[in-house]
């Protein structure tokens, strides 16, 4: 009995052997082979890098797009042809964007996307030019500079590969969001102030609230709240920042404890967990 479930055990792995190497896969890697004298491991290498390059499994949300665009690894001085790049996905639109427009104008849309995507991108390794932005966004990139110009007078931290010298330097546009309305701004000031819509600022101080619960509870390490939220560590950190500056301040740390007392009034209680965003924010 035992010698019959080794044999079938045997033939089941020689029958998948055999199937893997009907895939295109293994033929693409069997060519580069033969035709062109690669090693195995030389050869794989390649099928993954093809396959990094031109195929993406996941499904495409609304909005999304793709762009190829220069690592955030690679520093400054490089021509493009010359820089490692990366494939990225974009939100190019949500349904916010439309009532930004409506308010404030095309280009108060077009500053709000470019916010969104410069830093999607370098979240995932990459950094857009001017150049990618005005081809995503079907505008001269003349268009683009002026609105990077304001931008950067705003001091918000903005990941575009012209500026990655600056970087570091500045406030990302979330944290300068929250930073409004722990000032006491209303929310018709704060889509004033920075042309975003109210469900855009809805959405951060949903995030901020639970960073802040977080906190609360005693969970203090970025990565590990970020994990719990499913926010980047990066973000979490600049948030818990925020929280640290907000609390030596008296008029801020009445607006902590509002939020506070929100979050143990709330009617709905928040499964706290990775990915999860079930907060309803209410004005105060």
């Amino acid at each position: 009995m035992e010698t019959s479930g080794r044999w079938r055990s045997v033939h089941r792995q020689a029958e998948y052997n055999r199937l893997r190497k009907k895939t295109r896969e293994h033929e693409f890697v069997g060519r580069m082979e033969r035709e062109f004298e690669f090693s195995p491991r030389v050869s794989g290498g390649v099928l993954e890098v093809v396959r990094e390059t031109f195929f993406d499994n996941r499904e495409m949300g609304t909005g999304e797009i793709e762009c190829t665009c220069a690592s955030a690894e690679e520093g400054p001085g490089k021509s493009i042809a010359d820089v490692k790049k990366v494939q990225v996905r974009l939100t190019r639109e949500v349904r916010s964007d439309r009532d930004v427009q409506a308010r404030s104008g095309d280009s108060a849309m077009r500053k709000v996307r470019i916010l969104r995507m410069t830093e999607e991108a370098y979240e995932q390794g990459g950094l857009l030019t001017q150049e990618d932005l005005g081809r995503v966004l079907g505008v001269s990139s003349r268009t683009i500079r002026r609105d990077v110009e304001e931008l950067v007078n705003q001091k918000v931290k903005l990941y575009l590969r012209g500026l990655q010298r600056d970087i570091g330097k500045g406030i990302s546009h979330k944290v300068w969001i929250i930073g409004l309305y722990l000032e006491w701004k209303t929310y018709s000031e704060i889509e004033r102030i920075t042309g975003h819509s109210g469900g855009a600022i809805k959405g951060y101080l949903n995030d901020f609230t639970r960073v802040l619960m977080a906190r609360e509870r005693g969970i203090r390490r970025a990565k590990e709240i970020g994990y719990y939220i499913g926010r980047t560590e990066r973000l979490v950190e600049e948030y818990l920042q925020l929280i640290a500056q907000a609390e030596k301040n008296r008029e801020q740390r009445k607006r902590l404890e509002s939020i506070k007392s929100q979050i143990r009034h709330v009617e709905r209680k928040i499964p706290f967990k990775k990915g999860d965003s079930g907060m309803v924010w209410r004005p105060v």
